[in-house]
């Protein structure tokens, strides 16, 4: 649980994404809705933050908007939901879907996405950091798809490995592509902590950019602005983790991620 001095108490879980790689395993059903373990991922993301003391959540909605509504009824296990649907979202990237929500987030609050599957920790890592934003990254993968943070080079020699350090530092870019001059520090996990301010900087860079086809998304927009303001990220390297973006993903979280988060 956060203590008093760090209170967070809404989230936002990106769902809007029509997830075309999966489509072979999900069919018309949307990333978040996919069952693992007999539970949704969506589900098992707010159930844990209903745990660590999280009252409202707000889900960014587009593809199959009325399942997420339908599957996800009010029950005590979960925190306060509240729906905002992006109606560009099939031809839009994530920024979008938390530029269209952005009325509704005065306060610190956790970002996350909706096609994750993790273990417990990763939330109160981000939670009690010390300050107002954080980006969470975890060491190495192997998942062949993965969203780098790079840092400046002071950190060469720890390097990004798969360990069980938790490792802090200021984000310099963020990317899948190299970054010259630059050390990879870590990769994105998904998860991550942001103030009214770094919200209100993300969504004027969408804006000034906004056109569409955009297919934008917030991490880029981290990355844009980390220029500007300083957006540290806190590296778990041996966090147990997965997006589920195609069938790789699935096969990884059913056959590693699950069996090693269900002896935790």
């Amino acid at each position: 649980m956060t203590d008093s001095l760090s209170k967070i108490s809404t989230a936002v879980i990106l769902a809007a994404g029509m997830g075309i790689r999966l489509r072979n395993v999900t069919g018309m059903l949307p990333k978040g809705l996919l069952q693992i373990g007999g539970k949704s991922l969506i589900a098992r993301s707010l159930e844990s933050l209903k745990n660590e003391g999280i009252e409202r959540v707000v889900i960014v909605t587009g593809y199959q908007e009325s399942m997420y509504h339908e599957n996800l009824t009010p029950q005590a296990s979960f925190p306060k939901l509240e729906f905002v649907h992006s109606p560009q979202f099939s031809e839009s990237g994530s920024m979008h879907s938390l530029f269209v929500a952005q009325e509704l987030l005065q306060e610190d609050f956790l970002l996350l996405e909706s096609d994750l599957l993790y273990e417990s920790r990763a939330l109160p890592a981000v939670i009690n950091f010390k300050g107002p934003d954080v980006v969470l990254a975890s060491g190495k993968t192997g998942s062949n798809d993965e969203v780098y943070i790079y840092g400046e080079n002071q950190d060469q020699q720890s390097g990004y490995k798969t360990s069980g350090s938790v490792v802090s530092g200021k984000i310099a870019a963020i990317s899948k592509q190299p970054r010259p001059g630059l050390s990879v520090q870590g990769e994105l996990v998904g998860i991550s902590k942001i103030s009214p301010e770094l919200l209100k900087l993300m969504c004027a860079h969408h804006e000034v950019n906004l056109e569409f086809p955009c297919s934008n998304h917030y991490e880029e927009c981290i990355s844009d602005v980390s220029s500007k303001i300083e957006i540290p990220f806190l590296r778990v390297g041996d966090l147990v983790w997965t997006e589920i973006d195609d069938q790789s993903h699935y096969d990884r979280a059913l056959k590693e991620i699950y069996p090693r988060l269900t002896k935790q």
